[in-house]
């Protein structure tokens, strides 16, 4: 009965511990779109751009308090002398005020018509949160595209070490065969050392990749949010997409995508309204005013404390403030302007880096095929030089030159299909393409 015992809490223990390995795996193993996912969920960035519409927010509910009407209490003691006071003969001393004054009292206020000042103000702030929530999705991209940036510098430079640590290998598997020939009198040292040269410069190779690696790694858990003691382990591939063939369509997409874009026509409609709002601002307002509390100090019981009442209609009509509305009004009319031209500017940059980006996406693209043809070349001459080699035509030196011109074809073809894929991305950036 205790071995059955034993056996299935092993049992249990193997199965929580496969089941924690895996999950552990699966965290670890990340693809572009948990990158992604990961980023913007953890960038402070995005936070603070969702605060600003927080406080807009707060704005927006601060503006319409101006449609409500204002009620507040108040209460007051006052001392006044000197008490004024008659004698009449035969009826005593007659007080016309009394030394203590009690006041308390309820008021209420309600703006009732301002010619749509307050309507005029509320679209204006509705205005600056249609900018802050675009703001939000302009960070959102720059995170996105940063992270797939280091996402695939990270995927080409642990290939590229791959492939100088297969060169490196091939060369230290060189320099054991020569140094047998050195022993036998077939070779001699200058051929050991010329390959050690070689074997240091692709060391020095790969010591600046795996440099360069740990610095896209740094980057890459900075905008994931990992530790740094935490394992990166990215799977993922070079997959290219087809091609564009309408690069004016491309432009035309752009216009209507580009986050950039979008904030530049919020900053023009914001400069619109701001201009609306300032030319209210000598518009007249009409209010309703009411107060009720007690107070004493009415004739003839000054003392006894009374029930009062208040109830007014009031305009307030501006006649003249030294010509700010104006000034205020061609201050907006100024920025309105900067902000339509703001916009043309935008447009033209756009349209430039669209057609930059795309014409780097179809040089890159058309270098895959060229590329693919190199390496087959390379591969093809070494399998020759290998054959000349073991029939004693060519040298160790020549067969290392060949193998050496297979790793550098390698890593050539490996960098055209990066750009590729990084080019691809870039084109879809500036188009305005969502990629989380």
């Amino acid at each position: 009965m205790k071995f059955y015992i034993k056996l299935t809490l092993v049992t249990l223990f193997y199965a929580l511990s496969s089941t924690v390995f895996a999950q552990t795996e699966q965290i670890d193993s990340l693809n572009l779109q948990q990158a992604i996912k990961l980023t913007l969920t953890n960038q402070p960035l995005i936070n603070q751009a969702a605060q600003q519409v927080n406080a807009v927010n707060a704005r927006i509910n601060e503006q319409n308090s101006s449609y409500y009407p204002t009620i507040e209490g108040n209460l007051s003691y006052a001392w006044i002398g000197p008490v004024i006071s008659l004698t009449f003969p035969g009826l005593g001393n007659f007080d016309f005020n009394t030394p203590n004054n009690y006041d308390m009292h309820v008021s209420a206020g309600y703006l009732l018509y301002d010619f749509g000042r307050r309507d005029a103000a509320m679209n204006l702030i509705k205005s600056y949160k249609l900018s802050a929530e675009e703001k939000i999705n302009l960070v959102k991209s720059n995170l996105a595209y940063a992270t797939i940036q280091t996402f695939y510098s990270i995927l080409f430079l642990e290939k590229s070490i791959a492939v100088k640590n297969d060169q490196i290998n091939t060369l230290n598997q060189h320099i054991e065969v020569t140094k047998k020939k050195v022993a036998s009198g077939s070779a001699t040292d200058f051929d050991v050392l010329t390959t050690e040269v070689r074997v240091a410069a692709a060391e020095n190779d790969k010591t600046d990749l795996q440099n360069a690696l740990a610095k896209e790694e740094i980057y890459l858990r900075s905008l994931i949010g990992y530790s740094s003691s935490r394992p990166l382990n990215l799977t993922g591939d070079f997959a290219t997409k087809n091609i564009y063939e309408n690069e004016d369509s491309l432009v035309t997409e752009a216009y209507t995508m580009r986050p950039e874009i979008q904030l530049a026509k919020d900053a023009e409609n914001s400069a619109r309204l701001s201009k609306q709002v300032s030319a209210l601002g000598d518009r007249p307002t009409i209010s309703l005013d009411a107060s009720y509390g007690l107070k004493n100090g009415f004739f003839p019981d000054l003392d006894v404390l009374r029930g009062n009442w208040v109830a007014a209609v009031s305009a307030n009509i501006p006649i003249f403030n030294g010509y700010r509305t104006d000034a205020k009004v061609e201050e907006a009319e100024a920025n309105l302007k900067e902000s339509t031209q703001e916009i043309l500017s935008i447009e033209r940059k756009i349209k430039a880096e669209v057609q930059s980006a795309y014409s780097d996406w179809k040089t890159n693209y058309e270098k895959l095929n060229r590329t693919k043809l190199q390496v087959k070349q390379a591969e093809d001459a070494l399998s020759r030089a290998e054959l000349q080699y073991r029939d004693g035509v060519i040298t160790n030196l020549d067969l290392i030159d060949s193998e050496t011109a297979l790793a550098e074809a390698r890593l050539l073809y490996l960098q055209v299909i990066y750009k590729n894929v990084l080019s691809r991305y870039a084109l879809d950036k500036v188009i305005g393409q969502v990629v989380w």
